[in-house]
């Protein structure tokens, strides 16, 4: 399996909500064993092999968000599911949502894989940023840090988000992960 988060590179980017993506595995890869790290495909790749002899490769891609294609490009064989994982500006903070294929809804990280894989069969793990008030912020609020409220609020989502990556990773029961996390409960009123 594939698991993509997407963000940005670099120590300003870290803790914005555009690098959701990062955060989401970051969580992951603390719960996880046997993870080793290689650099390869214009990415920081942590690849894990399952006790069945399956290889889940978690991906940061280095490219900056809007190229995230030619990272994913060089990974993505089109044989094993792949999961990407983004901030979702339509979704209020900490809402978790799960959608195969699709467009990719003014996101242009998901933009650009669909673009270079030409393809947009693979897995959708949106978490909600919420809006910014003003329309000319979007650039500026999704490269800003959340407040203390959100990102309580996102990093008990991204909990919870990694918790089921973990079960889906050993049981490969999809539709079950997708009711789990579209259920998920998340504080409406940060």
């Amino acid at each position: 399996m594939l698991i993509v988060g997407l963000g940005n590179p670099g120590e300003e980017y870290e803790k914005t909500r555009h690098n959701i993506g990062w955060w989401a595995l970051d969580i992951l890869l603390r719960q996880l064993t046997n993870v080793d790290l290689r650099l390869y495909c214009h990415s920081r790749v942590y690849e894990q092999t399952s006790y069945t002899g399956e290889k889940h490769l978690f991906v940061y891609p280095h490219t900056f968000m809007n190229n995230s294609g030619k990272a994913v490009k060089c990974l993505y064989d089109g044989k094993n599911d792949m999961i990407v994982i983004h901030d979702d500006l339509d979704l209020p903070v900490g809402k978790l949502r799960v959608r195969h294929g699709g467009s990719a809804g003014g996101h242009h990280g998901i933009e650009s894989i669909i673009q270079s894989i030409g393809t947009d069969d693979f897995w959708h793990i949106k978490v909600g940023i919420g809006r910014p008030l003003l329309k000319e912020e979007v650039v500026d609020y999704v490269l800003s840090e959340p407040s203390k409220k959100e990102k309580e609020v996102l990093v008990a989502a991204l909990e919870f988000l990694a918790s089921q990556l973990k079960i889906l990773l050993n049981e490969k029961n999809f539709s079950l992960f997708q009711q789990n996390i579209n259920s998920y409960k998340f504080n409406e009123n940060n």
